[in-house]
């Protein structure tokens, strides 16, 4: 009874995730007629994002070089220097300083809306278990850090949005029981804002940045030949898509925050901002909860759809066939293939190993040795070229 329940549940969610992957494989096709297949974004859904976070590091230096991480709002001065008039002058006064505002908010939006479709394709094309799964729980931890930068972006600002959102940031860590406290005294650098928060929100917003490169390299560390730069071309048409946006949706500041006064509403963006509109909405320890367990859920994907399709049978090595040459280690895309040395008496230095953790049975292996070292146990080799034969005469 309880494998006929698990079945009908497979078989709906095969039936979903197949239909989507049609669906989505005629987009791709309509694509390649209109553009060709060299420059169909598709085939570089994951190279997109880390082009606009090249866009962003660069920016933001920029960025940087002008900014003041300060609160002072001493209005009785004329030459009054902080944060929000350091912007100001950034927008107001810098040459295509403006532009460079514009370009560094509006590639974060552009770097989230990849993501999102990044990860939509991979969740379609079933790409996301398995051997694939540090991909996938990489790249929800890259997400969610995106997202909190973007966040700490918005404080850097320091007009009256600001300060409302670090208010209800320090409320909304204040309500987290135990280590709340010792949260919100962290966040704000201190118990009340003053110019070491905006000192932090800095450090935070550059640091968790650079951090962000450990992690793509997690991301792309079982990845032999990772596509992590679209062409040229795709490149040009980026930047040209963020310039037309930044010119006809310019950025402006609202009013300096005062920490005497309580703002009550903001202009939201729905790419970064979207979990305060939810806190707005609902009681705190509903926001935390709903936060946490989407986020849970995310994570372990990989695993709660484990039993969905059949486990894969890795790859073999035939030990007395296999003559050290490394090419099946050169061309696995998984780093499922180790050259270990080999045992004393043997007539090579290296012999291949198969890590079956990491392999998908993909069968690149078998094609690669010309020696038959390599069997999947489950696929013949008179099988593997009826189903070459059968792609090429469909092409």
């Amino acid at each position: 009874m309880t494998s006929s329940v698990k079945s009908e549940k497979n078989g709906w969610y095969n039936s979903l995730i197949e239909h989507l992957n049609k669906f989505q494989l005629v987009i791709e096709n309509i694509t390649n007629e209109i553009i060709t297949n060299k420059y169909n974004p598709f085939y570089y859904h994951g190279a997109l994002p880390q082009f606009y976070l090249w866009v962003l590091f660069i920016s933001g230096l920029l960025l940087f070089a002008y900014y003041i991480p300060t609160i002072d709002n001493a209005y009785l001065s004329n030459r009054l220097v902080n944060a929000w008039t350091s912007v100001r002058y950034i927008t107001n006064t810098l040459p295509f300083g403006a532009v460079v505002r514009g370009i560094h908010r509006y590639a974060g939006d552009a770097m989230v809306i990849f993501m999102l479709l990044h990860a939509i394709r991979v969740w379609f094309t079933d790409r996301y278990r398995q051997y694939r799964w540090l991909q996938w729980v990489s790249g929800v931890v890259l997400l969610l850090m995106v997202l909190f930068i973007g966040q700490t972006g918005y404080y850097l600002v320091w007009d009256d949005r600001s300060l409302l959102l670090t208010r209800m940031t320090a409320s909304a860590f204040d309500a987290i029981p135990v280590i709340g406290g010792a949260l919100k005294t962290w966040f704000l650098n201190g118990n009340t804002i003053t110019n070491l928060t905006l000192s932090n929100f800095l450090f935070i917003h550059i640091g968790l940045s650079f951090a962000l490169l450990f992690v793509l390299w997690l991301h792309y560390v079982r990845m032999t030949r990772p596509v992590i730069t679209p062409p040229p071309a795709i490149n040009y048409i980026l930047v040209a898509g963020i310039l037309l946006v930044v010119f006809l949706f310019p950025i402006v500041s609202g009013k300096m925050a005062d920490l005497n006064q309580q703002p009550t509403s903001f202009e939201i963006d729905w790419f970064f901002l979207f979990p305060y509109w939810l806190m707005a909405h609902m009681s705190m320890p509903a926001f935390w909860v709903s936060m946490l367990v989407l986020s849970f859920v995310c994570l372990i994907l990989p695993w709660l759809v484990r039993n969905v399709s059949p486990p894969v049978t890795p790859a073999e090595v035939v030990i007395n066939k296999c003559t050290g040459c490394s090419l099946c280690y050169r061309d696995c895309p998984y780093q499922a293939i180790e050259m270990v040395p080999a045992p004393a008496g043997s007539r090579f230095k290296l012999l291949a190993t198969v890590k079956t953790a990491r392999c998908s049975a993909c069968g690149i292996c078998v094609g690669a040795c010309a020696f038959d070292a390599i069997d999947l146990p489950q696929l013949t080799d008179s099988d593997i070229t009826a189903q070459i034969k059968a792609l090429v005469e469909v092409n």
